[in-house]
């Protein structure tokens, strides 16, 4: 019995080391615990569901994309890139250097480009999470290779560090009491969050110092934050020139909005548009001899407050004989039938070049493309608008495009109003669905420009409904359109008809119908400036 517990017990002790040796011979699949990040060096990267290209390939990662290695088999790395997990070769990928954590005491920095996008991760193939303005400071929390790890009030991101300066300790922990008496007038609409220390790290007070407040400094940093006191509550708030401006002036001032539609004209050689109704604020633009513009506000020192070139506001003394407050144009002197002086329009016609646009065939037969459409449409709308004495500036007048490239032709165009100082632009197109759909929409993007662009369409309309039977009105939509997102001015696009519908087309492709709607938009221009 002792031999065969003997013979037993040594019979156990073999098998365990044969067990042990075959364990120690299999490959190895894991990594070590802590994962390590590796980006893509190859202009596209196969993600397989196996360690060789005998699996099948379940996901393509593209060049610099950065993935976590979560185990090793052999020469390839099983890896997750988001939500998702494959395997990959080994040798297209490059090893991440390790985020290291800056020291306990935080850096500070300044954003030193005009606008910093900052992302969910160090490169730039993570998503956009907020946008930081020039001179917004950060506080840096760690490193990634070239990218900083920040922090912006409650917000974290990656920026990259080349748009970034280090702001000296001087800048951040110095101020002073200014030598003069001196204010803080609020131009920011939102107004400016009171803090307790000059940045945007420090907490919130709960107070906010509203738009055209004045303030007096108490103290000033080096870093553009200045510390006032507000409904008895003292502490910091961002003085950049962005959101105000500094004065050794003390002025104060009520306003009221128009209730009736005025314009300011000018008749007189120059006048300053300043960011507030006083001499001491400062000047953000000049207007001159024919100038036009809407009456939003009025103080009780006498200036107005006017939209000028772009849709931006600024305040004009309405004191001086160089302008003239009225609710008609034509009260100035210019002939009654031309109330559009003084304002000018951008005209689009859509598509051109190698973009045809969308394509149709009337009733007789004949191809019709949607940019001979809006070419011809747009040319009446010129001059009609003309006729009425308001200032047109096209896009296109002839066949080719502003630019081959679609997406810089697309730019080009919303970009237009800005160059002309145009107050307006009105981009011409024409729907395409199926053969049974009808109908007039036009869109909008901004809030601003919803009222303009149902103005338009209800003149449009009411045009067309007393020259043709049936028309189908599809009503103002709002759509993201390049042409009208990136605009500066007030801003739509009139889809004029269906050129997927035969009967629709033959009747677009007329002279009257492009007269009609020519005489619809003009009309619209006219009810938004003027009231009528």
């Amino acid at each position: 019995m002792v031999n065969f517990i003997q013979k037993s017990k040594k019979l156990g002790i073999a098998l365990l080391l044969l067990i042990a040796t075959i364990l120690t011979a299999l490959p190895a699949t894991s990594s070590a615990a802590t994962t390590t990040q590796y980006k893509v060096n190859t202009s596209s990267l196969n993600v397989r569901s196996g360690p060789s290209t005998n699996y099948k390939v379940v996901f393509t990662l593209k060049k610099n994309t950065v993935v976590t290695k979560q185990a090793t088999k052999g020469s390839w790395f099983k890896i997750k890139s988001g939500s998702k997990t494959g395997y990959v070769s080994s040798k297209y990928l490059t090893a991440v250097k390790k985020v290291t954590v800056s020291s306990a005491t935080s850096t500070q920095y300044k954003v030193n480009a005009s606008s910093l996008n900052a992302r969910s991760g160090p490169s730039t193939n993570y998503k956009v999470v907020f946008t930081l303005k020039k001179n917004a400071v950060v506080t840096k929390q760690a490193t990634s290779g070239t990218w900083f790890k920040i922090k912006y009030g409650s917000k974290t991101g990656y920026v990259s560090s080349k748009y970034l300066t280090a702001i000296k300790s001087s800048e951040t922990s110095t101020s002073s009491t200014p030598a003069k008496t001196t204010y803080f007038y609020v131009t920011e609409q939102t107004g400016l969050s009171l803090r307790s220390g000059a940045g945007v790290n420090y907490k919130s007070l709960g107070v906010t110092v509203p738009f055209e407040a004045k303030v007096k400094i108490l103290k000033e940093n080096k870093n553009n934050w200045i510390q006032v006191t507000y409904k008895g509550k003292t502490g910091w708030i961002n003085a950049h020139t962005a959101y105000g401006f500094k004065s050794t002036t003390s002025f104060a001032f009520t306003s009221v909005k128009v209730t009736k539609t005025t314009y300011l004209v000018m008749k007189g050689n120059s006048l300053n548009v300043r960011k507030m109704p006083n001499v001491a604020a400062p000047k953000v633009a000049s207007i001159g001899i024919g100038f036009t513009g809407k009456v939003l506000r009025t103080s009780n020192n006498n200036w107005v407050e006017i939209e000028y070139s772009n849709s931006k506001r600024g305040w004009v003394s309405a004191n001086t004989d160089l302008s003239i407050l009225t609710d008609k144009i034509d009260q100035v002197g210019n002939p009654s039938s031309k109330p559009l002086k003084g304002l000018k329009f951008v005209i689009d016609a859509g598509h051109g070049g190698n973009d045809s646009g969308a394509v149709g065939t009337d009733l007789n037969g004949k191809r019709v493309t949607e940019a001979e459409l809006t070419l011809k449409s747009a040319k009446a709308v010129q001059s009609k608008i003309e006729s009425l004495g308001g200032t047109v500036f096209m896009t296109r007048t002839g066949t080719g495009a502003l630019s081959s490239d679609k997406v810089t032709d697309l730019g080009l165009r919303a970009k237009a109003a800005a160059k002309y100082g145009a107050n307006a632009f009105i981009s011409l197109h024409y729907n395409s669905a199926t053969p049974a759909a009808e109908g007039i929409e036009t869109l909008y993007y901004k809030a601003d420009s919803k009222e303009f662009a149902s103005t338009i369409h209800k003149n449009v309309m009411e045009a067309l409904k007393e020259e043709y039977n049936g028309i189908k009105d599809r009503g103002p939509k709002f759509q993201n359109v390049m042409v009208l997102r990136e605009n500066t001015v007030f801003a739509t696009l009139v889809e004029l008809g269906f050129i997927s519908n035969k009967t629709e087309l033959t009747r677009m492709n007329t002279d009257k119908y492009r007269a009609t709607i020519a005489e619809g938009i003009a009309n619209g221009v006219l009810e938004y400036y003027f009231g009528e």
